[in-house]
């Protein structure tokens, strides 16, 4: 798999807050707020710092990973890095199928069986016509191979359920707490990957 261990960091950000994420609502594809274009804009200033992108003759080159979804590309286009996201569909949030756009009391009083069974067992739980955390885990599978592969840092600016797999790969924790892993809203979290763990910052 031209795996290493060569020390750079990886850098998992959710997308700024999107109008859904005001109204609880799950999925869709709606556009940032405008809390969350104040959030990209200060993403930017924030890894040119870190990167050191505007202060060094040959800026760092890194690779920016980023969803289809307009939330995460907002987000990602608003960086001013020394190269370009590179958008994947295998990057989109777990699709919630006929539940998409709805929030969790909707789901509970249209779909309850539906919403009983999700509480039950979460982590392979799928919704009708849409996905599971199973099916979510197989599906970013090549994109943690990517990241291994890469000797350069690692921008990687997605979605909740995405990054919960992305995650839980890269700090050791097991499949059965991938749903329940915290992955807040404009945070960065910094992993340095080493031989047998990751180093972790937020």
């Amino acid at each position: 798999m031209n795996l290493h261990i060569t020390p750079r960091p990886i850098y998992f950000v959710r997308h700024g807050e999107s109008v859904y994420n005001v109204e609880n609502r799950i999925g869709g594809d709606p556009e940032l707020t405008e809390k969350g274009a104040t959030f990209a804009k200060r993403l930017n200033r924030f890894f040119i710092s870190e990167l050191n992108q505007k202060t060094s003759e040959t800026p760092k080159k890194v690779k920016i990973f980023t969803s289809t979804m307009k939330r995460a590309t907002a987000t990602a286009n608003a960086l001013e890095l020394s190269s370009k996201p590179v958008y994947l569909k295998s990057l989109d949030e777990l699709s919630a199928g006929v539940c998409d756009g709805m929030t969790y009391h909707e789901i509970d009083e249209m779909f309850p069986l539906e919403y009983k069974d999700r509480k039950t067992d979460k982590l392979n739980y799928r919704y009708p016509r849409g996905e599971s955390y199973m099916d979510l885990i197989h599906r970013v599978e090549p994109i943690i191979f990517e990241i291994e592969r890469s000797k350069d840092p690692v921008i990687v600016v997605a979605h909740q359920g995405v990054l919960r797999c992305l995650y839980a790969y890269f700090s050791k924790h097991e499949i059965k707490e991938v749903p329940f892993i915290s992955i807040p809203l404009h945070t960065v979290i910094k992993l340095i990957p080493e031989t047998y763990y990751a180093h972790e910052f937020r």
